[in-house]
């Protein structure tokens, strides 16, 4: 069930990723299954624009960015790099909060 606090963090996710080279994005973990709490922090999935080869440095960037605008800690995880042992909860409990509308290149 999503929360109330999920949907007002949703549409700030979302405006955030149309600025950056993000094709999609989903949410899990607590926030995810509406076990959030003060303290929980943000997981979000997400798929990178292949066509840009993203430093380490611009995942931070985009990391912090998102923590300024949400007042929370976020947690960003490319899909693809899941720890084996977490794939099917993640697959389980996320859902999709991005898409790109225009599937080309950033």
């Amino acid at each position: 069930m999503i929360t109330d606090r999920v949907k007002k963090l949703l549409p700030k996710i979302a405006a955030y990723f149309v600025t950056q080279p993000v094709v999609r994005a989903w949410v899990f973990g607590s926030y995810a299954r509406g076990e959030e709490s003060e303290t929980s922090d943000i997981d979000i999935l997400v798929d990178y624009d292949k066509s840009n080869r993203l430093s380490l440095l611009k995942i931070c960037g985009m990391m912090i960015d998102l923590e300024n605008i949400l007042g929370i800690k976020v947690d960003l995880v490319e899909n693809g790099r899941l720890k084996e042992f977490a794939v099917e909860s993640v697959n389980h409990d996320k859902f999709l909060i991005y898409e790109r509308a225009n599937q080309g290149s950033f």
